[in-house]
């Protein structure tokens, strides 16, 4: 069972509005307060405030979460991206905790952009974003993001985009040799989404270079996933030779062997 929440921010109910239609989902009675369609089969919620503070789904469901949301870009680059959540060091100014990471859908995640790709002829670029921000789940989610600039966020036909290729993933198999976490590389994660949509991985968390020092995290980045993690994918020249060296040890430690990209 899936269930997909939504916003009253604009690419979130713009997707969703997208998404209701693709999939057949009526309104039914509202859980906790909330607003609640369904087709039988999956859920939607609409949601007040932030999806990044939805902490508070972790005591209303216990399915896999699919948040629609837009994606923010401080260079204002249209882009569709997914991702997991969490906070590799004590900055949660974007929700979650403090050093603390959801659990992740890899395959799920994979899905979508698999699918994203398969049919994108929008000139826009699909990509897995680092983990970042919250909210903190103990139930597999990630977020699908619209997004990057004002007129992107805004456009209907790109949000009915990203609607079809949620739906589209939704019961279908993501091609993927082997689960893994990513560490290094830029926020934005080229090298790791071109391995992902070749079959090769299925990403569980990203670290990026940003937090390669954050070694202490790896652990909860291998456990905070609802499938195995089998190997690990280092970006190695994105990071500095000293931080390679306690990465490495640290993932021998932990009994995880790892690929050089």
């Amino acid at each position: 069972m899936v269930y997909f929440i939504y916003s009253d921010e604009t690419a979130s109910s713009n997707i969703a509005a997208a998404l209701k239609a693709e999939l057949g989902l009526n309104e039914i009675d509202a859980i906790g307060g909330l607003q609640r369609f369904s087709n039988g089969k999956e859920y939607m919620i609409r949601i007040e405030g932030r999806l990044v503070e939805a902490d508070f789904l972790n005591n209303m469901i216990d399915d896999v979460i699919i948040f629609l949301s837009k994606h923010s870009s401080g260079k204002g680059i249209p882009s569709f991206t997914v991702h997991p959540e969490g906070n590799w060091t004590e900055d949660n100014s974007l929700g979650g905790r403090p050093k603390s990471l959801s659990v992740s859908s890899p395959s799920r995640m994979l899905g979508v952009l698999q699918a994203m790709s398969k049919s994108n002829k929008t000139g826009i670029k699909e990509s897995y974003e680092a983990t970042h921000h919250g909210p903190l789940l103990d139930h597999p989610s990630f977020f699908v993001e619209l997004g990057g600039n004002d007129e992107t966020i805004r456009n209907k036909e790109y949000a009915e985009f990203v609607a079809k290729a949620v739906a589209s993933s939704i019961g279908s198999k993501a091609e993927y040799g082997k689960v893994a976490i990513g560490i290094g590389g830029m926020h934005y994660s080229d090298k790791f989404t071109r391995l992902a949509i070749e079959g090769k991985y299925a990403f569980a968390h990203i670290m990026s270079k940003y937090y390669a020092s954050c070694t202490g995290m790896i652990k909860t980045s291998l456990e905070r996933s609802d499938e195995k993690v089998d190997t690990a994918v280092i970006e190695w020249k994105s990071i500095k030779a000293n931080e390679r060296e306690i990465i490495v040890r640290e993932l021998g430690a932990l009994g995880i062997d790892y690929a050089k990209v």
